[in-house]
């Protein structure tokens, strides 16, 4: 193992690892904010039509632009280094939304927390690809399912402590939890000696030859698109279950127990099934595409809040394991450049979090709720035909 590849003993990685959960955790808290509490942002702010979805695409449009730079740090700064200012930023900026008065500050300020999001979430997947290797779809699996943890926990006890706070001062909470991270993860890489330690493998750095040879691969768009479509598929119904509850059947808090049951489910899949999906991960990416589609698809047709709950329950079951196999598959054969292949996985499953709340919130208003919730159902069944594709080159031994 050379010095471009070196990771500092078993320590280091536990420390990694532990840094990547940890921020993971919070960042799931952060993620939730946008679903959780958008029947009070569209009232504070009088939103009406696409622009009920404003706060969670102009995120994702912050998240994106960082994408197209993150892989210039490849190489060049500590990924660990990343996160702690991420962290710092994404509280800051949470306290610019919870204090916004007027539309253009808010919507300044959640641009901003996208870029935050895009350093946190793109160098949490990297690392631990960085030091699980082959092994990194299980521990991906782990990773993704303390986001679920959190996804779990996050809509619940919001809408708990809003029986004291209202929505910003949620905001300023969360920012808090922000504050904290970003210390403890400073603490927690730095040796006896008070020095930094050297947690991370120094990187390749990228050159305009990688990313042309990268997206010269046939199986390189395939899995591009397939992560377009499975990211349109949940952002569809996640970024929109809270409000679709309300407006169908006048049960909010409904809604909010539906996107904890979906990351309870999202969680149970990426625990128990982390060891098996390893063994054929685009076979197992095209079967839970396919069945995501169909659950959601009875839920919907139901008619009964309760029933769509329970369905959450399966398509987020169905769906959880597509950011870990994704973020696994995109980086086979691009070792020592994880920075960039994870900053593509995050730019293709991104488009569809800016395009989703937007264009399920204009279909449910000008069609009708039932056709905004057939888009992820669609989505996720092309999802499953583009997996099902590569599974079948690659059982055929074919390479592109």
């Amino acid at each position: 193992m050379n010095d471009d590849t070196r990771i500092d003993g078993k320590r280091a990685a536990v420390r990694i690892t532990t840094a990547a959960i940890v921020s993971s955790l919070v960042y799931a808290f952060v993620m939730t904010l946008p679903s959780a509490l958008i029947n009070e942002i569209i009232d504070a702010f009088s939103l009406k039509g696409a622009g009920e979805g404003l706060m969670i695409s102009l995120i994702n449009i912050g998240f994106l632009a960082t994408l197209i730079v993150i892989p210039l740090f490849q190489g060049r700064i500590h990924k660990i280094t990343m996160i702690i200012a991420a962290n710092v930023l994404m509280a800051v900026t949470l306290v610019m939304i919870g204090a916004a008065s007027g539309l253009v500050i808010f919507a300044v300020a959640c641009v901003i927390l996208g870029v935050s999001s895009s350093f946190i979430d793109t160098s949490s997947n990297s690392v631990i690809v960085d030091v699980y290797k082959a092994d990194s779809a299980k521990y991906l699996g782990y990773l993704h399912g303390v986001f679920g943890v959190g996804s779990l926990i996050a809509p619940l006890l919001i809408f708990r402590v809003m029986r004291y706070l209202d929505w910003r001062g949620i905001h300023y909470a969360v920012a808090a939890m922000s504050v904290a991270t970003a210390v403890f993860i400073f603490f927690l890489v730095r040796n006896r000696s008070g020095s930094a330690a050297a947690p991370v493998i120094i990187e390749q750095k990228l050159r305009m030859s990688d990313i042309a040879e990268y997206f010269r691969r046939r199986r390189n768009i395939l899995l591009s698109l397939a992560g377009i479509l499975a990211s349109m598929a949940q952002s569809g119904v996640i970024m929109w279950i809270v409000r679709y509850m309300t407006l169908r059947f006048d049960a909010a808090e409904l809604g909010a127990l539906s996107m904890s049951v979906f990351w309870l489910c999202v969680t149970a899949n990426r625990l128990l099934l982390a060891q098996v999906i390893k063994r054929a991960p685009m076979k197992f990416f095209a079967l839970g595409a396919l069945l995501f589609g169909v659950c959601l698809t009875i839920g919907v047709v139901s008619g009964n809040a309760v029933v769509l709950c329970i369905a959450m329950g399966a398509t987020g079951f169905c769906g959880g394991l597509f950011i870990p196999v994704l973020v696994s598959e995109f980086a086979v054969g691009y070792e020592g450049r994880t920075s960039f292949t994870t900053s593509v996985v995050m730019f293709v499953t991104g488009i569809p979090r800016v395009a989703a709340p937007v264009l399920v919130a204009l279909v449910s208003t000008k069609i009708s709720l039932f056709s905004g919730m057939m888009i992820p159902v669609a989505s996720a069944v092309l999802a499953a035909v583009c997996g099902l594709a590569i599974y079948k080159n690659e059982k055929a031994g074919v390479k592109s």
